[in-house]
């Protein structure tokens, strides 16, 4: 029986799924199985799988009929784990030497059922690293935390990192520990299962010498979707536990009904398209622009734009994605991004930082103009914009 059993979901990676499977024969210890689980893949990953010949470890494949996410590609790997250690780690998770010898010892030097042992997941020197990268691994932290983060210390349930974690396999099964698969994008069903098992006891350890290298590229269109299904699943967590509506956002975001109540948009001066697709498209272009010019302003634009994705994820959640969340989502915009690109505009006009338009003061004027169509009625004139201004200032506090 092998020290530790290495669950990989794998989804659509045949172009990159070979080097992460070499990257196990480099391991300085073989006392490992991996157990590869494809979610139903539609390109060639299941025969990269099977015609992989390990030289050096047990690589044991099963494949899923029909693509269910990596909760449920977890679960099945978790029914095969034969070893008294599971490691979850990500298909594009590349091992350095020394990954399946830092989790075992570390779960020697704390031996306590309950501790889990979070690796470090860092950017791989040969791939490129734009500044939208450094950002969210680095002060922003919406992908990982790990800048923040002191080796040997101990954190909560949100850093349960499948990318790079292992538990005691008798501490899963005694608590009949399974990913819920109600998650049906790779967000949150990490932490919602920590969440649970915190409640048992679960504390998360991080050693930071047991390193995998993330071989994920990201552009700031790649992950302002992803920030969208993580708001998406923020919504689920929150469902199934309501004592984190708060924490998670839930209870300020259903206040954003009224927000949408007195928001009425004048279509004389909507810019030849719906307001929300024209001001999120121009958030995107904008961000993307600095993709490789770093500046001392890009943390800030980047943390207001990715920040409005989540909550437009949870906007949806929260309202169901129809009529309601649209005019939900048309209010918000107006009255969070379109004021947070407009002041960004004119920073970067002020510190001589190019932007992408042509014309950027005419694009400003159009952002600036929701200010004044903030909140509007015909009914109570100003008196209700108003009182709908001051609601909205202390929803953000």
């Amino acid at each position: 029986m092998p020290a530790l059993s290495v669950v990989m979901p794998c989804h659509n990676r045949a172009h990159d799924l070979t080097r992460v499977l070499e990257a196990y024969e480099r391991q300085s210890t073989q006392d490992f199985e991996l157990i590869a689980v494809d979610d139903a893949s539609h390109d060639a990953t299941p025969a990269v799988l099977a015609n992989y010949r390990p030289r050096h470890y047990h690589l044991r494949v099963e494949r899923l009929a029909r693509n269910a996410g990596p909760a449920t590609a977890r679960n099945r790997g978790l029914e095969l784990v034969g070893a008294p250690l599971v490691l979850f780690a990500g298909d594009d998770i590349v091992p350095d030497a020394d990954l399946i010898a830092g989790h075992l010892a570390a779960h020697a030097a704390t031996p306590a059922a309950e501790v889990a042992v979070l690796g470090r997941v860092a950017w791989p020197a040969d791939m490129p690293r734009n500044t939208l990268m450094t950002h969210v691994d680095g002060p922003g932290a919406q992908q990982f935390s790990y800048a923040h983060f002191i080796d040997g210390a101990e954190y909560d349930y949100r850093h349960l990192y499948t990318a790079n974690v292992s538990l005691k396999t008798d501490f899963l099964q005694a608590n009949e520990a399974r990913f819920d698969t109600d998650f049906a994008f790779a967000a949150f069903e990490d932490a919602e299962l920590a969440y649970r098992l915190a409640r048992r006891g679960l504390r998360i350890r991080y050693a930071a010498a047991a390193v995998g290298f993330h071989y994920h590229y990201h552009t700031v269109w790649s992950f302002a979707r992803r920030q969208y299904h993580c708001g998406l699943m923020a919504h689920v967590f929150a469902r199934k536990h309501p004592a984190l509506a708060h924490d998670l956002r839930i209870t300020k975001t259903r206040m954003l009904a009224g927000l949408a109540a007195v928001h009425l948009p004048d279509r004389a001066w909507q810019p030849g398209r719906p307001w929300t697709a024209w001001v999120e498209d121009h958030a995107l272009v904008l961000a993307n622009a600095y993709e490789w010019t770093p500046h001392a302003l890009l943390d800030q634009l980047y943390v207001q734009v990715l920040d409005y994705f989540w909550q437009a994820g949870l906007i949806d959640g929260v309202f169901g994605g129809g009529a309601l969340a649209a005019r939900v989502r048309d209010a918000y915009a107006a009255a969070q991004l379109a004021s947070q690109l407009a002041d960004f505009l004119a920073r970067a006009a002020a510190a001589g930082l190019p932007l992408p338009w042509p014309e950027p003061r005419q694009v400003e004027a159009t952002l600036r103009a929701a200010r004044p169509m903030l909140l509007r009625t015909q009914l109570l004139g100003r008196v209700l914009p108003e009182l709908g201004r001051r609601a909205y200032e202390s929803w953000r506090g």
